[in-house]
C-alpha cells in the first residue's frame, strides 16, 4: 500500500474513529491504543485490499479491538453521549431544574440505543453524535451512500419506536 496513502487516510479518519471509540466508553489512552493497534494490524494484513476499501477494513478492525477491549475489561457497552457537556451546563446553568431534566433525557436516549440494533445504534452516533455527513458515513463504513441513508432512516425508525414503547 502505498504510504502517502496510508498517511492521507490516518490523518483523516484517525480521529473520527478515536471519538466514535470515546463515544462508546473507552478512555483516552484506550481509544489511542485501539486505533494505533488498528492500523498496525492494517499494515500487516492489507496487501489484498484494494485502497477505497482501506478505510472500511480498519474501521472494522477497530471495531473488533473495541469489542476484544470491552470483553477483556469485562464491560456492558455503555453509550456516552457528552457526559462532559452536561456536566459543565449543569454546574454553570442557574436552572437546576432544566439541567437535571436534560441529564435524565440524554440517560433515556442512551437507554433506548442500547435497545436497538448494533448497526442502527453506529449509525445514529455517527451522524447525530459525530455530525458526519452520509457521504462520510458511507466512506468509513465501506457501504453506499443511498445504503447508509437508508439504513438511517430505518435507524431512526426503530428508535422512535423504542423511545414511544419508553414513554407510551
Amino acid at each position: 500500500m502505498d504510504s502517502h496513502l496510508l498517511l492521507d487516510i490516518y490523518n483523516k479518519q484517525a480521529k473520527m474513529i478515536y471519538f466514535y471509540l470515546k463515544k462508546n466508553g473507552c478512555s483516552h489512552e484506550d481509544a489511542e491504543d485501539i486505533v494505533q493497534e488498528s492500523y498496525t494490524k492494517f499494515i500487516a494484513y492489507s496487501s489484498g485490499v484494494p485502497s477505497e476499501k482501506a478505510l472500511s477494513y480498519i474501521f472494522t478492525i477497530a471495531m473488533n479491538e473495541f469489542k476484544k477491549w470491552l470483553k477483556k475489561k469485562g464491560i456492558e457497552r455503555a453509550i456516552s453521549i457528552d457526559d462532559h457537556r452536561f456536566w459543565n451546563n449543569f454546574a454553570n446553568d442557574h436552572n437546576t431544574e432544566l439541567s437535571v431534566l436534560t441529564i435524565e433525557m440524554n440517560q433515556e436516549i442512551s437507554l433506548v440505543l442500547e435497545r436497538i440494533q448494533e448497526i442502527y445504534k453506529q449509525l445514529l452516533l455517527l451522524k447525530y453524535e459525530l455530525e458526519l455527513s452520509y457521504k462520510e458515513i458511507a466512506l468509513l463504513l465501506g457501504m453506499k451512500e443511498e445504503t447508509i441513508r437508508t439504513y438511517l432512516f430505518r435507524a431512526r425508525k426503530e428508535f422512535q419506536k423504542k423511545w414511544r414503547n419508553l414513554h407510551g
